[in-house]
C-alpha cells in the first residue's frame, strides 16, 4: 500500500490500551496517527497527550464514538485517500501479522460493495473474571458466521479498527472482519470486574452513560433486549 495512512484514534480517558495500540501502529512505520481527544480529564491521559509526538486534536467536548466524523477529521483526512478509524481500546493480537493493513486494502479493492475492512475481535480467551463474558460471546458470535468470498467474515463494523475507502457516508453493514490470525482484542473485556483499575473506575465515572455499553455493571436495556432475542433464537434452533 503506497503512501502514509492517516489513523484516527478516538480517545477519552482510556490510556493503557491506547499506549499498546499506538505502539503497534508505530511499529508499522507507515501511518500518521491523529488522536481525536474527547475532552479527556484523567490526569495521566492529559499528561500523555501533552507529551505525544503525534497529532492531537483537542475537541474541548465529548462528541462520543462519532467524533472523528462530527469533528471534521474524516473530511479533512479521508476524502482522497484510504484512512483508518478506531477506538482506543482495540489492540491487535500478538500473532497478528504486520501486513494487516495490506490485507484490509486487498479485500476492499476486490469487492467494490464494501466500505471498510477491519479486525475481528477475539472471543476464545476472554477471562471468567469479566462479568459480561458470556453476554459478549453470545453477542459477538454472530459476527463470526457468514463467510465472505475472501475467506473472511461479512460483519458490521462500527468504530472497531478498520480501513475505510476514501470519501464519506460509509455504512457499518458494508463491512468485512478479517479471520484468524488477523484479530484484535477489545481490552475492556479482559478486565477483572471485581477489581477494577483506577483508570477503569475513572473512565466509567466520567463517561457519557448513553455511550458506554460493556463497561457498566448492568448492560443497557437495548442491549439486554437484543441478547434476549439471540437467546430465544438459539433456543428455538435447538427444538
Amino acid at each position: 500500500m503506497a503512501g502514509r495512512i492517516p489513523v484516527i484514534i478516538n480517545v477519552r480517558d482510556r490510556l493503557e490500551p491506547l499506549k499498546a495500540l499506538v505502539a503497534w501502529i508505530e511499529a508499522t512505520d507507515r501511518c500518521d496517527i491523529w488522536l481525536c481527544d474527547n475532552d479527556s480529564t484523567f490526569p495521566p491521559m492529559v499528561e500523555w497527550l501533552g507529551a505525544s509526538q503525534h497529532h492531537v486534536v483537542r475537541l474541548g467536548t465529548n462528541l462520543g464514538h462519532r467524533a472523528p466524523w462530527l469533528s471534521g477529521l474524516v473530511t479533512e483526512l479521508g476524502l482522497d485517500r484510504h484512512f483508518v478509524v478506531t477506538d482506543p481500546d482495540v489492540v491487535p493480537s500478538e500473532e497478528c501479522p504486520d501486513d494487516a493493513l495490506d490485507v484490509f486494502r486487498a479485500v476492499l479493492d476486490a469487492d467494490p460493495s464494501l466500505d471498510k475492512v477491519g479486525f475481528s475481535l477475539r472471543l476464545d480467551d476472554l477471562p471468567k473474571h469479566y462479568a459480561h463474558r458470556d453476554d459478549v460471546v453470545l453477542w459477538e458470535a454472530q459476527f463470526w458466521r457468514r463467510r465472505h468470498s475472501s475467506g473472511h467474515f461479512v460483519a458490521e463494523i462500527d468504530t472497531t479498527f478498520a480501513l475505510y475507502r476514501p470519501g464519506e457516508h460509509h455504512q457499518n453493514n458494508r463491512a468485512v472482519r478479517t479471520a484468524h490470525p488477523y484479530t484484535a482484542r477489545h481490552m475492556p473485556w479482559y478486565q477483572d470486574s471485581a477489581n477494577p483499575t483506577d483508570e477503569h473506575r475513572y473512565y466509567v465515572e466520567h463517561a457519557d452513560s448513553l455511550i458506554i455499553n460493556w463497561d457498566k455493571k448492568e448492560l443497557p436495556a437495548s442491549l439486554r433486549a437484543h441478547l434476549r432475542g439471540l437467546r430465544a433464537q438459539h433456543a428455538a434452533a435447538r427444538v
